[in-house]
């Protein structure tokens, strides 16, 4: 019998493929889950833990992927400025990878979290730093979707224990998904404060906010893969919870429907006199 996580992977690829998308994303989407359905078909009763298959299949999607990329771009470069239609179709190949190179990512790194193969970085950091560093990554993103993305941190150092990589994944997961469920001309904020002994972190977005009961099973991996792309939050919270989950740490939330939502986590303040690590910049 299939374990839950490869059940949640096929439920995934079911949504993907049933999703509506333009011919040139229709095309790329029809490849990706062909090569994951291989990959899977060839450890079908193999007694390969699910770690091993999920690194596996993402490392056999690797190749494929790059000849997507590098096909998109060069076409790019030879199609006419004057042929509207034939970069559409480009553009829909690129943002098809984008997402796809996405998606393969977040199921590796969920397979590490539930193996237990993530080895965290613990230093003092300077959140606000970090965060000032973090907001123009996003920026493209919410102008695409006519969100305004806004920045509320004290003018002061908060320094807190915790590893800058995961941290700046943790955050992106939270402002990817305000971002992608706020309504259009919308706001999404990042603040951050100290309160308690701890650096609080809270995105807030005033979108459509979230069923009440749904939110008992929003950072469950496999009750999202059943939900449609438009629908549910995908990996990216269950990865964020796992990763928080190691420094002790846990996201809260509160929604309500029309009026949107807040994630938010605490982590723990530095030692006073502990100075931040040597690069706050991402």
């Amino acid at each position: 019998m299939a374990s839950p996580f490869v059940i949640a992977l096929r439920g995934a690829l079911a949504l993907l493929a049933a999703a509506p998308a333009e011919p040139g994303e229709a095309g790329v989407a029809r490849k990706i889950i062909r090569d994951i359905e291989q990959s899977l078909a060839r450890f079908e009763g193999n007694e390969a833990n699910e770690a091993d298959l999920i690194s596996i299949v993402c490392h056999d999607l690797k190749d494929p992927l790059a000849s997507i990329v590098m096909g998109a771009g060069f076409l790019r470069k030879t199609i006419s400025a004057d042929d509207g239609a034939a970069r559409r179709v480009v553009d829909a190949i690129a943002r098809s990878t984008d997402r796809m190179s996405q998606v393969i990512g977040d199921f590796h790194d969920l397979a590490k979290l539930e193996a237990g193969r993530i080895r965290l970085d613990l230093r003092p950091w300077d959140v606000n730093a970090i965060l000032h560093a973090a907001v123009p990554t996003f920026e493209a993103r919410a102008r695409e979707r006519g969100v305004r993305l806004e920045l509320d941190v004290p003018r002061s150092p908060l320094i807190a224990l915790s590893d800058r990589a995961r941290l700046l994944q943790v955050v992106s997961k939270l402002v990817g998904n305000a971002i992608k469920f706020s309504n259009a001309e919308g706001r999404v904020m990042i603040r951050a404060a100290e309160k308690g002994g701890a650096a609080v972190i809270a995105v807030t977005d005033a979108g459509r906010g979230i069923p009440s009961d749904r939110l008992s099973s929003i950072f469950d991996h496999a009750a999202n893969a059943r939900r449609t792309p438009r629908d549910g939050p995908g990996l990216g919270l269950a990865i964020a919870q796992g990763l928080l989950e190691l420094q002790g740490a846990k996201i809260e939330v509160e929604s309500r429907l029309e009026h949107g939502s807040v994630f938010s986590f605490a982590l723990p303040l530095s030692a006073a006199g502990t100075k931040p690590g040597a690069d706050d910049a991402p």
